[in-house]
């Protein structure tokens, strides 16, 4: 009886894996540009660069895959990597320089009809909710975004976190999120909570998030979670609030962008208000064309100050796969964003120049 048992245990459990059905998939984006800008020292001169990638993506490649593990279960992962396309040098390293194999995304989850569970570096919600709703999704192009300026981001990814996401209910999905800042005697250090509602459906999307991201900054990278930084100038130890909300709509060969995105670096006191709106539009089935403006506003120490960015960018599509592209862009600074660009060692220069003029033309494939 025993081994009459055993035997049909052995043959359920053989069914299983027998019509268990999974895939992997590789997958990547090569984005590579040559670029001119203008002010690209004190002297005023030119600089022709390929820079660290192209303007419409960031370059990476990686593995997906899912596993049916029947009942309307299924496990999943994703492991990203990003790098330069014009070095090959990996991206999204530690905040003390280590360079990391899958530094955009990687986690492994489950998902039923109850939503889903994630686990591993991800996106941060403000992150993911903000590129939804920006035409170039947070790509090179608009990598002055005001969040992005502080310690946390590059690229707006955190270590361990768990995320759920909820089934989508007449549009409706709600997302929760907690990073654990894995501190022996303290959990509050290093953490970071994060909650998100968006509404999908036809032609309309909506979204909000928020996000709190605690202990940012620090003046020793080697020992700080988030990296020491505001748009790479050193910081004290702080803690960061950011809000977005955003919309996009499609209408015929058209499709409108419009977000804003709110945060607060306490108490090194840097604020700002991001605001954008965009709109693509197909000229022709092959022929898009962009156009964004960008408009943010930095508060710090009892100064304020604006950076507008904006201009067009034309993309011709040569396959669904592969496409080229021309943009230019012009961003000029006023008040406290003159002082910032200004200071040494800031990740975005100007050199003691209040605008930048910029030119692009660059080559993107997907495979």
């Amino acid at each position: 009886m025993k081994k009459s048992c055993f035997a049909l245990l052995i043959s359920v459990c053989g069914m299983g894996v027998a019509h268990a059905q999974s895939s992997v998939t590789l997958y990547g984006i090569i984005d590579t540009a040559i670029r001119l800008d203008t002010h690209a020292n004190r002297n005023g001169d030119k600089l022709y660069t390929m820079g660290s990638g192209g303007e419409l993506s960031g370059s990476r490649w990686g593995f997906q895959g899912t596993e049916d593990l029947g009942g309307g279960m299924k496990a999943f992962f994703q492991l990203e990597g990003g790098f330069t396309p014009n070095t090959g040098v990996t991206q999204q390293s530690t905040p003390n320089g280590t360079a990391r194999l899958f530094g955009r995304t990687a986690m492994v989850g489950l998902s039923s009809n109850y939503g889903a569970v994630t686990m591993g570096r991800q996106y941060t919600l403000v992150h993911e909710m903000g590129y939804t709703h920006d035409i170039y999704a947070f790509s090179n192009y608009t990598g002055t975004t005001g969040f992005q300026g502080a310690g946390l981001t590059g690229g707006g990814r955190l270590d361990n976190t768990v995320r759920y996401t909820s089934p989508n209910l007449f549009g409706f999905t709600l997302r929760g999120a907690y990073t654990f800042g894995q501190v022996a005697g303290n959990v509050h250090q290093n953490s970071s909570p994060a909650v998100s509602l968006s509404y999908d459906r036809g032609p309309l999307s909506v979204g909000a998030a928020y996000q709190i991201i605690n202990n940012i900054g620090g003046l020793t990278p080697a020992s700080t979670a988030y990296g020491s930084t505001y748009f790479g100038i050193t910081i004290p130890d702080s803690s960061q609030k950011v809000f977005t909300i955003g919309a996009t709509y499609a209408i015929g060969n058209a499709k409108i962008y419009g977000s804003y995105i709110y945060s607060h670096v306490y108490p090194a006191d840097y604020r700002n208000d991001s605001f954008s709106a965009a709109v693509g539009y197909y000229i022709t089935p092959a022929l898009l064309v962009d156009l964004p403006i960008y408009v943010d506003f930095v508060h710090h120490g009892g100064s304020s100050g604006t950076r507008i960015t904006g201009g067009p960018t034309l993309d011709y599509y040569l396959s669904k796969r592969t496409d080229v592209y021309l943009g230019v862009d012009y961003n000029h600074l006023t008040g406290a964003w003159t002082t910032l660009a200004g200071l040494p060692n800031s990740n975005q220069p100007f050199f003691g120049n209040n605008s930048v003029f910029e030119a692009t033309v660059g080559l993107r494939h997907k495979f």
